[in-house]
């Protein structure tokens, strides 16, 4: 099975790299999965996933409006669902598209704080270094659920 992760986030952005962060630790953990770093503007690898044709994609990217440290799987199947993103284009409308690629294409969003990701500034906060570290169990999870 082809897998693979496509990290949304600004890393001059605090703690809205955590998604970057995550996708670091995926490739180290889970070399079975292939990451695409989006960053900023993750639809400039969707030419890169249509040609690697995963069987699967995670999309993971920081998020505000939740309890900072949530870790969780979103359904975003409503394009009305509005999840908030530092990005380009709104994250349901990014998820419309990736099912072009893969239908088996699902959200993983990391809460942060709104105030770390508002200004620039490099590096993560503890909390968000704890989080990439939980998200990286959770698509762990994900792949043993994948592989049965």
């Amino acid at each position: 099975m082809k897998k693979a992760l496509l990290c949304v986030g600004n890393e001059l952005r605090g703690d809205d790299g955590v998604a970057i962060a995550v996708g670091r630790l995926v490739e180290e953990h889970l070399p079975e999965w292939k990451v695409f770093f989006g960053y900023d503007t993750p639809e400039n690898e969707f030419a890169s996933l249509r040609e690697f044709a995963p069987d699967v994609i995670v999309v993971v990217d920081a998020m505000s409006g939740f309890k900072e440290g949530k870790i969780e799987f979103l359904d975003l199947s409503d394009e009305r669902t509005y999840v908030y993103s530092t990005h380009n284009i709104p994250t349901p409308i990014l998820m419309s598209y990736l099912r072009e690629i893969c239908i088996k294409t699902f959200f993983l969003g990391i809460a942060v704080l709104l105030e770390n990701v508002l200004h620039f500034s490099e590096g993560l906060s503890q909390s968000a270094k704890d989080s990439s570290l939980k998200a990286l169990e959770k698509i762990k999870e994900l792949d043993t659920l994948l592989n049965t």
